[in-house]
């Protein structure tokens, strides 16, 4: 399917299982970062109306921080009974040997509950509302770019107490997993090339055992002060 940004006229193209029919889902341009609704009943795309026009905006610099999305307001409910019990990791690729391959990891890694949805909206949703403990990001995860990518904007944009109690693994192709300044100059724990990821438990384990010795006094003292999530 072809959606036309509302507000730098950019065509995506999105493959048609990607979107729901019944119900409106927010995207993200990847050229101007624009968010805007979609209705699939309709076909039609509506821009944000309190966001300032692409064509208007002025140009970013060299130095210019990267422009970081708020949450979006997700279309998508969850219910309660599919929270499931901690600790909980949120798995967002697309590609489905991907997915198998870490629903079978992560449970040997201590992880009583998966996630693994399929659009940024329902992802969106689910990181909103339920706690996790581990974050698998492809950069292109439904039609999204590093540059423009919501849901790691969303992950930036939590609390930073509640950041102590996750570890992000970031997806791309085209870098060096396990480096170190990499996975700096993105905020998260663990960068994946994606050619490595069916053979990537030993770099994830060794990345979660450090990120979790390195908060466990932390945890412990919010633990005695009656603050632990």
């Amino acid at each position: 399917m072809h959606i036309v940004c509302p507000a730098c006229s950019k065509r995506l193209q999105i493959a048609d299982d990607k979107l729901p029919n019944d119900r409106q889902v927010r995207l993200t341009c990847p050229a101007c970062q624009q968010r805007f609704a979609f209705d699939p009943q309709t076909q039609g795309a509506i821009a944000d109306a309190a966001a300032a026009p692409a064509a208007t905006a002025s140009p970013p610099t060299a130095n210019a921080p990267r422009p970081v999305q708020a949450p979006v307001s997700a279309a998508v409910h969850i219910d309660i009974t599919d929270v499931g019990s901690a600790p909980r990791a949120l798995v967002c690729v697309d590609e489905a040997a991907h997915r198998e391959a870490y629903q079978d990891m992560l449970p040997s890694l201590g992880y009583h509950t998966i996630h693994t949805p399929s659009q940024q909206a329902q992802a969106l949703a689910y990181l909103t509302q339920v706690p996790y403990e581990c974050f698998i990001l492809d950069a292109t995860f439904d039609s999204s770019s590093l540059e423009a990518n919501p849901v790691l904007a969303c992950l930036h944009e939590l609390p930073m107490d509640r950041r102590r109690y996750t570890f992000v693994t970031l997806c791309m192709p085209d870098t060096v997993t396990a480096d170190a300044m990499t996975a700096y100059s993105h905020s998260v724990g663990l960068v994946l090339n994606r050619n490595d990821v069916l053979s990537c438990r030993r770099a994830l384990e060794q990345r979660l055992s450090e990120h979790k010795r390195l908060y466990k006094v932390y945890r412990e003292l919010r633990q005695q002060l009656g603050k632990d999530f």
